[in-house]
């Protein structure tokens, strides 16, 4: 097994090298702002200019907004990509991924429709999800208003995003609204941290150590289900647990080699192409959670970061 790649080893021991014991007190607030601080510095953003807008979203509570991200060199109408953010359904937001959305619109050449959905524990399940179907009604009625084909439609989503991304995909089946799904390591199955279910070998093996934490993601469950811990397995909370997985568009899961999600992901791409959809699954070597935030810090995850980008382009052609 190849070993972790020397530029996230770095950050890791640095991450490490600032812990302190006992653990630091921290806000729930202050937490978001190290999240968002963290996650600007290790981003890369666009190469050239990217264009955004706020627009308004019907219906939505009063801290949910959707940016738009448009590559200022594009012309015509554009695909669409719905990104739906990671941080454990607690942390993340348009000011941390917004080098990163600008980058996959430009890379994707696509309009890249990055959500603020309710987070928890102000706003638990299924704050987040009713969020994200607002927001996928929403873009499907308007695109051609915002200059993107409605038939080239896709969700990306990271981590607790990728759990996102799949419920609408289930959700909206029937419609086939979405061309192609692209799901960055995501959380398939909350039941081991609920203590509804066992842990995969990679969420044994890389428990902790690795930046996302199995303490982090029992912290997470929490604030996402609250005390309702049988909601765990609710096939919106869990994937994994739903009984039928057929006739869902293409879907493409990529993970990272030393992430405690890792299994998670793979053994949700098995059980799509059991049901007989078109998946692609792609766990890249020597990489970690989050690999596309890492992107500015380690020339593994960029190259990865490219390849997402890549073929989620070609799917959308």
């Amino acid at each position: 097994m190849p070993p972790v790649d020397p530029e996230i080893q770095s950050m890791l021991d640095a991450l490490t090298a600032a812990r302190t014991d006992p653990p630091a007190r921290v806000t729930l607030e202050e937490s978001r702002g190290i999240y968002r601080e963290q996650y600007v510095e290790m981003s890369r953003g666009p190469d050239g200019q990217v264009a955004e807008e706020i627009p308004a979203l019907p219906g939505a509570a009063a801290d949910v907004t959707l940016t738009l991200y448009r590559p200022a060199s594009a012309s015509g109408p554009l695909p669409l990509i719905l990104y739906l953010h990671g941080g454990g359904f607690v942390l993340g937001d348009a000011k941390a991924y917004a080098k990163q959305s600008a980058r996959i619109a430009e890379n994707c050449n696509a309009i890249v429709a990055f959500l603020d959905y309710r987070r928890a524990p102000e706003h638990p399940f299924p704050a987040a999800l009713d969020d994200t179907l607002l927001a996928a009604r929403w873009l499907t009625d308007n695109a051609a208003a915002i200059g993107a084909d409605a038939g080239r439609f896709a969700l990306m989503g990271d981590s607790a995003g990728g759990n996102l991304a799949i419920a609408a995909m289930f959700h909206f089946r029937a419609e086939k609204h979405f061309k192609t799904v692209t799901l960055l390591y995501p959380v398939t199955d909350f039941r081991p941290y609920a203590g509804l279910a066992d842990h995969s070998r990679s969420d044994q093996e890389y428990a902790t150590g690795y930046y996302l934490e199995r303490p982090a993601m029992e912290y997470f469950g929490r604030s996402y289900l609250g005390t309702e811990t049988a909601l765990a397995a609710d096939p919106r909370v869990s994937p994994l647990a739903a009984v039928d997985v057929s006739g869902l568009p293409p879907v493409a899961i990529y993970g990272g080699e030393y992430d405690l999600l890792r299994d998670q992901g793979r053994d949700f791409a098995d059980r799509l192409k059991a049901a007989d959809n078109i998946v692609r699954y792609r766990c890249f070597d020597g990489i970690i959670h989050n690999f596309m935030q890492q992107a500015g810090i380690s020339k593994a995850s960029d190259e990865a970061f490219r390849i997402v980008c890549q073929e989620t382009k070609t799917a959308l052609a």
